[in-house]
């Protein structure tokens, strides 16, 4: 296919993605980028969007309030973008790609439909960031409208096997559903110097990570408990607890009793340019998460070098984490599976920590920025030529 126009409809541009974006701009002949708010009110991270051409549309944000079936709540917005599909038939590109499946992504649909009557000839791709975790209590009048837009859609991106058997359930065929791996800024982690990494005496805390919103789906203060139980049992073992973030769990985590032998420390949000830092003197990342459709701080740990002691209820961990081999995997709702992968890594002597470090960074490095893009644009490709 010859080099085509590309418009992405997005809620914000991300710090994580602008690399991306920009390994895909090189590889098409134009991308424009159209965002429904320059940065959400609750990210701490600064507009930065680095020569894309990125523009906001006149949206309307509307907060509300879920309640996922595994009982914690979460505080979310929609945008309703006003004026998507006036600028898509301006701009008139070859290809719109949408996220998710919001009203900007019905805008997009609108204009698939249109673009036969006013001689054109485009695709449309839905880029689902999601999966069966992430999706469960919908209900029904989402999945109803789901279903149409996946009979106007041309295809659908997906982050892996999990976000691919949900697109099939509301009526992707297989053959129009092409995964798209989340990918990361890899220098930008792997440049930690491994002599941070170095096995310390055995008497040394065992230090752990978290990095993410301070929230109830991130599962914290579920898997403080058992770290405060570890600690009571093991009490000639110390252990730290780095969190990374900011929300409205802090002040529920600084309430809880510690034992002497477990420190915990919120730093708050920083900037995403000093996480990388953050994570250098770390042994390992905890993750338990309780539903995420991704959880790209993965991808992030494992390039800095850091196994991972990982939700399975995150996609990335089933599509990256491999259990004993660079990181250990438990189901964050069964309390037996995480009192036992807890308790598997922290009995890890350091040296085969650093030696599933290893193994982690090599497993990050297949999920690339260069790779991401390449399956995008294969993706493209395989609408246009239907």
């Amino acid at each position: 296919m010859p080099r085509c126009s590309v418009v992405l409809l997005l809620n914000f541009v991300p710090p994580y993605r602008v690399a991306l974006l920009q390994a895909l701009e090189r590889e098409v002949r134009r991308l424009t980028v159209l965002v429904s708010t320059g940065m959400e009110a609750d990210r701490s991270w600064k507009t930065d969007w680095r020569g894309l051409d990125v523009r906001v549309s006149r949206s309307l944000t509307l907060p509300y309030r879920r309640r996922h079936p595994d009982g914690f709540r979460e505080d979310l917005s929609t945008h309703l973008s006003v004026d998507m599909l006036p600028r898509l038939c301006a701009l008139a590109p070859d290809i719109v790609i949408s996220s998710e499946f919001g009203a900007r992504t019905l805008q997009a649909c609108l204009y698939r439909c249109l673009a036969p009557l006013l001689g054109r000839r485009s695709r449309f791709l839905v880029w689902a960031t999601l999966s069966e975790d992430s999706e469960r209590g919908r209900g029904w009048a989402r999945t109803i409208l789901r279903r149409l837009m996946a009979k106007c859609a041309d295809g659908a991106m997906t982050n892996g096997e999990s976000g691919a058997r949900y697109l099939e359930s509301i009526g992707f065929a297989p053959e129009r559903i092409f995964r798209v791996h989340q990918s990361t800024d890899l220098e930008r982690f792997a440049s930690l110097h491994t002599a941070a990494r170095l096995p310390r005496e055995a008497s040394r805390a065992v230090r752990l990570v978290t990095v993410g919103s301070l929230i109830p789906r991130k599962g914290l203060r579920p898997f403080l408990q058992h770290l405060i139980a570890w600690c009571e049992t093991n009490t000639d073992r110390v252990l730290s607890w780095r969190l990374i973030g900011e929300g409205p769990e802090r002040a529920a985590l600084e309430a809880l009793l510690l034992p002497a032998n477990l420190k915990l420390t919120l730093i708050g949000d920083v900037a995403y340019e000093d996480v990388p830092s953050l994570m250098a003197d770390a042994d390992l990342l905890a993750f338990p998460t309780l539903a995420d459709e991704w959880g790209l701080v993965v991808n992030e740990a494992m390039a800095a070098g850091l196994p991972v002691l990982a939700s399975t209820r995150a996609q990335a961990t089933g599509e990256m984490v491999t259990d004993g081999q660079d990181g250990w995997l438990f189901d964050p709702t069964d309390p037996v599976s995480t009192k036992t992968a807890l308790g598997r890594a922290l009995n890890t002597p350091a040296a085969s920590r650093i030696a599933m470090g290893d193994a982690a960074r090599q497993t990050a490095a297949r999920f690339s920025h260069a790779n991401t893009a390449r399956r995008m644009i294969e993706a493209i490709e395989a609408v246009w030529d239907q």
